[in-house]
């Protein structure tokens, strides 16, 4: 029943392109931090995963944030703001790295936050069932996160890993046009 409502379909896909956002990015761009020109030591690279704290202090306003402006809003626009966040990982300065690191972490915790969320309340029955969907089409976008990106990143560089994340990040901004209207 879930998988035949369409607005639920484009929930389920989001939540795949959001972990596969996120693994492919935090994965993958310690390789890069840790050659030169940046050269960051393995102590410097556990430090990097500060730039998590914002994102714990935005999370809780997604849901605020979806109540005023609705679901499909808080979403796109927050994975429209990861795609965008995504150009700063491409230079060779360690501060425009990790701001674009933050904000990365801040939108599709953002943006998963507030989808979760709409999953629960749009559901029209069985709504842990929903839930149940989503979580498995998240998980498994973390998995094709690590694998896809994994040979892109060894095959083609970094370059081509972060324009296929953006790309996944623009597709889950589009789906949010799907999702079910508050």
């Amino acid at each position: 029943m879930h998988l035949g409502a369409p607005h639920l379909r484009a929930a389920f896909g989001i939540g795949f392109l959001i972990l596969f956002v996120f693994v492919g990015v935090f994965t993958y761009v310690n390789f890069e931090l840790s050659r030169a020109p940046l050269g960051l030591s393995p102590m410097h690279l556990g430090f990097v995963y500060l730039v998590f704290l914002p994102s714990m202090l935005t999370t809780p306003l997604a849901g605020w944030a979806a109540g005023r402006i609705g679901a499909r809003r808080a979403v796109g626009g927050a994975m429209l703001v990861c795609a965008a966040a995504l150009l700063p990982l491409l230079s060779n300065q360690l501060a425009v790295v990790l701001a674009g690191l933050a904000l990365v972490g801040i939108a599709t915790f953002f943006a998963q936050a507030a989808a979760t969320g709409l999953v629960s309340r749009s559901a029209a029955s069985d709504r842990a069932a929903a839930s149940g969907l989503y979580l498995a089409a998240y998980y498994l976008g973390g998995l094709a996160g690590a694998a896809v990106l994994g040979q892109v990143y060894d095959q083609i560089g970094w370059t081509a890993t972060v324009a296929i994340i953006g790309a996944a990040a623009l597709a889950a901004a589009l789906l949010a046009t799907r999702l079910k209207r508050e």
